[in-house]
């Protein structure tokens, strides 16, 4: 992950003392009462539909940061969501899909990166999915998504896309489906040959 920028953590948030980054924990804020605050990573979803045809609708995002650029579709936690809650409320919310419009979910990765947020730039901790639309649904683009790319697996340009979390993604995705399609057609031209 690259380097964090400093936050604004210039004050105990429990005894109201000066704070500054502990010299041997970079992500540790401590002032002179002893109170630690950590930087934590800020836990988020996102989940990639896969086509028959191996295409990946893509979520075109409709603000900052990253805005027209594309990603999956997803965002931040709430309270004690779980990433699975999380990511059925975020597919209702940019997507406007309910859970009975895709199949289950299919974990491929966690992965980290940085948000930049009012100057500062935040850790995130992503978990991604993928899953298929059921027949008779379509995808459409609601809350921070203002549209829906459809991009063949195999031709993504990670350059296009928003954050190192979803080309993480991505290219988990990338090695988990196309390995399996040249496997499947490796077998259906073993089994003909017989």
């Amino acid at each position: 992950m690259a380097d964090l920028v400093p936050l604004e953590m210039n004050f105990c948030r429990r005894c109201g003392k000066p704070s500054k980054p502990a010299a041997d924990y970079p992500s540790r804020y401590d002032c002179e009462n002893g109170h630690y605050v950590y930087l934590k990573p800020a836990p988020t979803v996102a989940i990639f539909f896969v086509t028959p045809e191996n295409n990946v609708l893509l979520s075109v995002r409709g603000i900052e940061p990253f805005k027209g650029m594309l990603d999956g579709f997803g965002g931040f936690l709430d309270g004690k969501e779980t990433f699975e809650h999380a990511a059925v409320r975020e597919l209702e919310e940019e997507a406007s899909l309910g859970p009975e419009a895709y199949e289950p979910l299919r974990y491929l990765t966690s992965s980290t990166a940085l948000y930049p947020y009012q100057g500062e730039n935040l850790p995130v901790l992503t978990v991604s999915y993928w899953t298929r639309l059921k027949a008779g649904y379509e995808v459409t683009p609601a809350d921070d998504s203002a549209g829906v790319k459809s991009v063949p697996l195999a031709e993504i340009d990670l350059a296009s896309i928003s954050a190192d979390d979803t080309r993480a993604g991505i290219q988990v995705l990338q090695a988990t489906l196309l390995s399996n399609e040249v496997e499947r057609d490796t077998n259906v031209g073993t089994n003909n040959r017989s």
